[in-house]
């Protein structure tokens, strides 16, 4: 039977438009198979209608928002929402903290990578996002390489 109140999110950004050198292609992989297991009907058994994937070109900032936006249309207040992130996660120079897409570019020191201002999807605007949609459950898994979020949460 069907997981018919599932909704899932999931993006893996493995490239990047302006810094090829950051590029994760495991992510793409880990999304798609995220994708498998929870639509499989043995596993999560969501219905593959309600599982939305995002990977490398268009997994931009529009892209992310737009999903979520589009998450917070049809989800049903008695809906369960999975939303799974793989990519960057790292601050940027005005202090708040990013997760890089595919249309984010990133600086280095040489010592600590940083996301220019305003690219990317700030932890700020993701909140905002997710408090829109009106699922009664929400879980978010963020595999976020980069710098420590430990002072984010």
């Amino acid at each position: 039977m069907a997981f018919d109140s599932g909704h899932a999110l999931v993006i893996g950004v493995g490239s990047h438009q302006f810094n090829l050198q950051y590029d994760v292609p495991i992510t793409v992989r880990d999304a798609k198979a995220v994708v498998n297991v929870l639509t499989d009907p043995a596993a999560c058994s969501y219905p593959p209608r309600q599982v939305t994937l995002l990977h490398d070109e268009i997994a931009t900032t529009q892209g992310v928002t737009g999903a979520l936006d589009s998450l917070a249309r049809c989800v049903k207040d008695s809906d369960t929402v999975f939303i799974f992130f793989a990519g960057h996660g790292v601050y940027s120079s005005d202090g708040n903290y990013y997760l890089g897409t595919h249309d984010t570019r990133f600086v280095s020191n040489g010592k600590e990578l940083a996301i220019v201002e305003g690219t990317g999807l700030s932890l700020t605007t993701l909140m905002e996002k997710l408090a829109q949609i009106p699922a009664e459950r929400l879980l978010l898994v963020l595999n976020a390489e980069g710098n420590n979020m430990t002072d984010v949460m």
